[in-house]
């Protein structure tokens, strides 16, 4: 039988399965007064933000610096912006996060 059969229905269902999280909303205009976290898939093969709707539109003096962040992790470019996300620890980054378009 074809290969193709087989494989395909896997990777849907990996990708529903393990992309959920990160595609649970899309960027707001402004950041939530609420952090974003960062958290690990069950797997612990994949950290992600918990709730992307919770990021807000990128400020245009920071899109450059927020594109770097993700190409630097091999995410692609840089969609939300948030001044103030937490660790999965609930400890604070000292800087801010970017929600990336994944690739």
């Amino acid at each position: 039988m074809n290969r193709s059969f087989f494989t395909a229905p896997l990777a849907l269902c990996i990708i529903l399965t393990s992309g959920c999280a990160f595609l649970s909303g899309t960027p707001g205009d402004k950041p939530s007064s609420t952090s974003p976290k960062i958290v690990t898939s069950s797997a612990q093969k994949h950290q992600f933000w918990n709730d992307s709707s919770l990021f807000g539109s990128i400020p245009k003096s920071m899109q450059a610096e927020g594109d770097q962040s993700c190409s630097r992790d091999g995410n692609g470019k840089a969609i939300g912006y948030h001044p103030h996300p937490k660790k999965y620890d609930d400890t604070y980054f000292t800087g801010p996060g970017y929600l990336c378009l994944m690739n």
